[in-house]
């Protein structure tokens, strides 16, 4: 049985530096942009077809798409569809071969739902304030450019994360820990993810 933290983050966050700290501290891989590249391998799509579909609700209106890849799973479905059902085949391979880091795209439902690992689910979230700061910093941005990229990149993981999984997504108690970025020293939270991981 692998150990497998799953890390879901508001935007802003730092959710994904988190991760990646706790997944080095721990020695473990660490999976978040791979997923969306494996992914692409997987499908036999092209990039450009799926790069607008990561952590997005399928979109009635845009689901016409060609399929030239050797999967008949993929056959008939649009491209939010075939990313998330190759995306979650990446994330169930992961997590066979060892413990791991693992951060969004329904990694923690995927894996509760299908496999008898340990999982623990992990959100972190921040003040508005906190956010926007961070992501002027890391989009070198304005502050209301900021706040605009914050609440649609919320809106498109909540949208999707409530469509495959029937969950709200943030909602404290669908989470096996909910952690402050903006209110704890971080030294301190990766201390505490890793008592976490090694009582699991």
């Amino acid at each position: 049985m692998k150990k497998i933290i799953c890390i879901g983050r508001q935007y802003g966050s730092g959710g994904h530096k988190l991760a990646r700290i706790l997944a080095e501290r721990l020695e473990i891989p660490y999976y978040n942009k791979k997923i969306f590249e494996d992914a692409i391998v997987k499908s036999g799509l092209k990039a450009e077809i799926l790069k607008n579909a990561e952590e997005r609700l399928p979109n009635p209106l845009l689901h016409s798409i060609y399929y030239e890849g050797n999967s008949n799973d993929y056959y008939g479905k649009s491209a939010n569809e075939i990313l998330y059902m190759a995306q979650k085949s990446m994330i169930l391979e992961y997590a066979e071969k060892s413990d791991c880091v693992i951060v969004g795209r329904c990694a923690d439902f995927i894996l509760k739902e299908n496999t008898g690992h340990s999982v623990k689910s992990i959100f972190a979230a921040a003040s508005m304030s906190y956010r926007i700061a961070s992501t002027m910093k890391n989009e070198n941005t304005d502050e209301k450019n900021a706040a605009a990229i914050i609440r649609k990149a919320d809106k498109q993981r909540s949208a999707y994360y409530s469509y495959h999984t029937g969950k709200d997504w943030g909602k404290v108690s669908y989470y096996d820990f909910c952690i402050n970025t903006a209110t704890n020293n971080w030294e301190d939270i990766i201390e505490f993810l890793t008592s976490i991981y090694q009582s699991m």
